[in-house]
C-alpha cells in the first residue's frame, strides 16, 4: 500500500512517539521487528495490532494484516517499505535507505514491489528466515569473537616470532646469508632520509641496524601479554610494528603470503583491540561493526582470489582438475601423509580439486550471508584448511585463516561454549557523545578507505591496463612496504615436477658426501615429516631456487650451450643470462658454507665442519609408488641427475 499523501489519524488516537504496528501472529514480522528494536532504540514504539485493538481507528484489522504501519505523532501514517525505511532512519547508519527511497523512484518502486511480494508469502519467508538466521532474533554482536580472535592472533604472533628467532642469525645475522647491515646500508644510500618509508623497521633505531634478536624476544613477550588479555590495544600496536620489522629485515626469507597476511590481520587487529589494561569477557568495550566487516572482507579476498588466480593463470592442470595429482609430491615441504594421498586414483584428485574450487570460488560469498549461511562458510573453509594442514607444511597459514573465520560466529553462538553470564548487546547508535560520534566517523572513514584501496589494488592485479587515479595509485605505492593492504592467490600455477638442489662437500675434491638439510627432500629413504607451524625458511627458499635453476638448465639445451666445467664457466653463463638478483642469496649461502659460518651451518642437519670443496647437482624427485616403497623402503625416487655447479672452492666464489 503506497500513500503519496498519507491520511491523518484524529488527534485523539495519535501516539506520543512514532509507533510501528505489525501482525503479531506473523513469524516473519515478529523476527524482524525484534531486530529493528535494537537498531532504533527508544525512538520507535512497536506494538502488534492484536495488542492495540481499535486504538488507531479508523485503521482496520484487515489493513494491519496486509502491511506494517508506522504512525507518526502528527497523525500521519505510512505503510509498507516506506514505513520500514522511515522507522530505520532513526539509526544514522541506516538513514541512507530512507534517503534513497525518497529520492530514487526506481528504488522506491522496487522496494514496494518486493515488500508486497514478501507480505503475500509471509509463511514461506518466515520458514526461510528460520533456516537462514535460526530462531535467535538477536542482532549479532562480536565481543566473544573479538576476545577469542585476539588470543588466537597472540598465539600466531608467538609462533611467528619464535620460529624466526631460532634461525635469524643464519639467515640475516652478521655472519648470515643476507646480513641485515648490508641491506639497510643499501636502503640508506639509495633513499637517504626516506629509508624508513621504503624499508619500515625498528632496526633503524638500533646501532648498526642490529636488534633483531631483541625484536623477536620482545615480540614473544607482547604475544604473551595479549594472550593473557593485558594491554591488548597497545600490545596489538607493538606486535604489528615488531613483525613489520621482522618482515622487512628478513628480506627474501620472509617473502611469503602468510607473512603479509599476518601483517594485514595484525593491522586490522589494532582497530578492534580494546585499549584497556585487562580485557576479559565481562568487559563491555565498544566494537565497531565496520571493523568486523573488514576482517570478513580480508577472509573473502584471501579465499576467493586464491581461486580466481588459478583460473586467471590458464594453467591446464587446474582447468582439467588434475592439479592435485602433482601437488602432493611437488609442494615445498612434503609430508608422509602427502605420500599416501598421492597414491589415490586420479578421479579422487579431480573430485578434491573440484571441491577446492567450490570452497574458493563459491563459499566466500557465504561470508556475507545470514547467520547460518556464515556457519556454512566456516564449515567448508575449515574442512579445506584442515586438509591442507594434514597434508602439507604451511607454517601458521591454516591457523591464521581459521582465526579470521572466528568472525563468522556471533556471540549468540559462541556464548554456548563459554561460562559467562554476561549479555552483550549492540548499541543502537541513536544517542552518542560528541567524542563517540567523532570516533565513529573516523572508523567509517577508515573502513571506506580500506575497502576502496584493497578493491583497486586487487583489480589492478587482474586488470593492469585499467587506469587508476594517481592519488590512489600513489597511496598504494606509499603503503605497500607496510603490508597494510595486499593481494592474495596461492599456487596460481601448479608445479608439475620437483627439482631438488643437492649440494655435496669434499675435503680432497675426490671423495664426496651429500650435505643434509633438516627438512627439505634429500635422502631417498628419509620419511617426509611435519614441521609446521615452524617454518624452516632456508629449506623453503631452496625449493624456489631449485625451480629457478631447473629453468636455467632448460636454457642450456635451448641455447645448445655446453654444460659448465668450472665455477667460472657457470658464473659467466649466469651473467650472460642476467640471473635475477633474488637468487644471488644462493651463491652467498654456498660461500658461507665454505667460510664455515657457525650460524649458517646451524641451519643444516648435523653440519659442524667447514668443507673445502662444494659442488651442486640438480635432480628430479618423485614419490615412490606402493610397490617400490615395499621393496626398498624409500619414500622418494630421484633421477635426471645433472651437474649445476662443478667443483669449486672458496677462492672461486669470492
Amino acid at each position: 500500500m503506497i500513500k503519496t499523501k498519507p491520511d491523518k489519524l484524529p488527534k485523539g488516537v495519535r501516539p506520543p512517539i512514532s509507533t510501528m504496528v505489525y501482525d503479531g501472529d506473523c513469524g516473519f514480522c515478529t523476527f524482524w521487528i525484534k531486530r529493528w528494536k535494537t537498531k532504533t532504540g527508544g525512538k520507535i514504539h512497536y506494538i502488534s495490532y492484536q495488542e492495540c485493538g481499535n486504538q488507531f481507528s479508523p485503521l482496520s484489522e484487515n489493513e494491519f494484516q496486509s502491511s506494517v504501519f508506522l504512525i507518526l505523532p502528527n497523525g500521519i501514517f505510512l505503510s509498507g517499505a516506506e514505513a520500514v525505511f522511515t522507522s530505520l532512519s532513526s539509526n544514522r547508519f541506516l538513514s541512507w535507505l530512507n534517503w534513497t527511497y525518497k529520492r530514487i523512484r526506481l528504488f522506491r518502486t522496487l522496494s514496494e514491489s518486493a515488500y508486497s511480494f514478501v507480505a503475500a508469502k509471509r509463511n514461506f519467508f518466515s520458514k526461510v528466515t528460520k533456516i537462514l538466521w535460526g530462531k535467535n532474533t538477536e542482532v549479532p554482536s562480536y565481543h566473544i569473537s573479538r576476545w577469542l580472535f585476539l588470543k588466537l592472533l597472540a598465539v600466531i604472533y608467538l609462533i611467528a616470532f619464535t620460529s624466526f628467532w631460532v634461525q635469524w642469525t643464519g639467515l640475516v645475522g652478521p655472519e648470515g646469508i643476507l646480513p641485515i647491515t648490508e641491506f639497510f646500508n643499501h636502503i640508506e644510500n639509495q633513499f637517504v632520509n626516506e629509508g624508513f618509508l621504503h624499508a619500515p623497521s625498528l632496526q633503524w633505531f638500533f646501532q648498526d641496524f642490529g636488534g633483531m634478536g631483541f625484536i623477536c624476544v620482545l615480540g614473544m613477550v607482547l604475544s604473551m601479554l595479549m594472550l593473557l588479555g593485558v594491554l591488548p590495544g597497545l600490545s596489538a600496536v607493538g606486535l604489528w610494528l615488531l613483525y613489520l620489522s621482522v618482515y622487512t629485515g628478513g628480506q627474501r626469507f620472509l617473502n611469503f603470503q602468510w607473512d603479509i597476511l599476518l601483517l594485514e590481520s595484525g593491522f586490522l587487529a589494532i582497530w578492534i583491540a580494546p585499549f584497556c589494561f585487562r580485557f576479559q569477557l565481562s568487559n563491555r568495550n565498544p566494537l565497531s561493526g565496520g571493523c568486523v566487516f573488514l576482517m570478513r572482507w580480508l577472509l573473502f579476498r584471501l579465499i576467493f582470489f586464491s581461486g580466481v588466480t588459478k583460473i586467471a593463470s590458464g594453467d591446464p592442470v587446474w582447468m582439467d582438475l588434475t592439479a592435485l595429482t602433482y601437488h602432493y609430491e611437488t609442494q615445498p615441504l612434503a609430508t608422509w601423509t602427502a605420500w599416501y594421498m598421492h597414491q589415490l586414483p586420479v578421479w579422487f584428485h579431480q573430485l578434491s580439486t573440484g571441491f577446492m574450487f567450490f570452497v574458493e570460488l563459491v563459499v566466500p560469498f557465504f561470508i556475507f550471508g545470514p547467520r547460518r549461511v556464515k556457519l556454512c562458510a566456516w564449515f567448508y573453509i575449515t574442512i579445506l584448511m584442515g586438509l591442507i594442514f594434514l597434508t602439507g607444511n604451511y607454517t601458521f597459514f591454516n591457523l591464521l585463516t581459521l582465526s579470521l573465520c572466528i568472525f563468522l560466529f556471533d556471540d549468540s553462538i559462541l556464548k554456548n561454549f563459554f561460562k559467562s553470564e554476561t549479555v552483550f548487546s549492540v548499541p543502537n547508535n541513536t544517542e552518542l557523545s560528541n567524542w563517540s560520534q567523532i570516533k565513529e566517523k573516523i572508523i567509517i572513514g577508515f573502513v571506506l578507505m580500506i575497502l576502496l584501496l584493497s578493491s583497486v589494488h586487487t583489480m589492478s592485479r587482474y586488470f593492469p591496463d585499467v587506469r587508476v587515479p594517481s592519488v590512489i595509485r600513489n597511496t598504494l605505492s606509499s603503503i605497500r612496504p607496510f603490508g597494510i593492504i595486499n593481494t592474495y592467490g596461492l599456487f596460481s600455477v601448479m608445479t608439475t615436477t620437483r627439482p631438488e638442489l643437492i649440494i655435496e662437500k669434499s675435503e680432497n675434491g675426490t671423495d664426496w658426501k651429500e650435505i643434509q638439510f633438516k627438512w627439505k627432500a634429500g635422502k631417498e629413504d628419509a620419511r617426509p615429516g611435519f614441521v609446521q607451524p615452524h617454518q624452516p625458511r632456508l629449506d623453503w627458499q631452496l625449493w624456489f631456487a631449485a625451480l629457478f635453476f631447473e629453468q636455467v638448465d632448460e636454457i642450456y639445451w635451448q641455447m645448445n650451450t655446453t654444460k659448465p666445467e668450472t665455477f667460472q664457466d657457470h658464473a659467466a653463463l649466469m651473467n650472460r643470462l642476467r640471473v635475477p638478483s633474488g637468487y644471488h642469496w644462493f651463491y652467498r649461502f654456498l660461500r658461507k658454507l665454505l667460510e664455515g659460518s657457525p650460524s649458517v651451518l646451524s641451519l643444516l642437519e648435523d653440519e659442524t665442519e667447514t668443507p673445502k670443496y662444494l659442488r651442486v647437482w640438480l635432480y628430479n624427485y618423485h614419490f615412490t609408488n606402493s610397490d617400490q616403497k615395499k621393496k626398498t623402503g624409500h619414500w622418494w625416487a630421484r633421477d635426471q641427475k645433472r651437474i649445476l655447479i662443478p667443483s669449486f672452492t672458496l677462492n672461486d666464489i669470492q
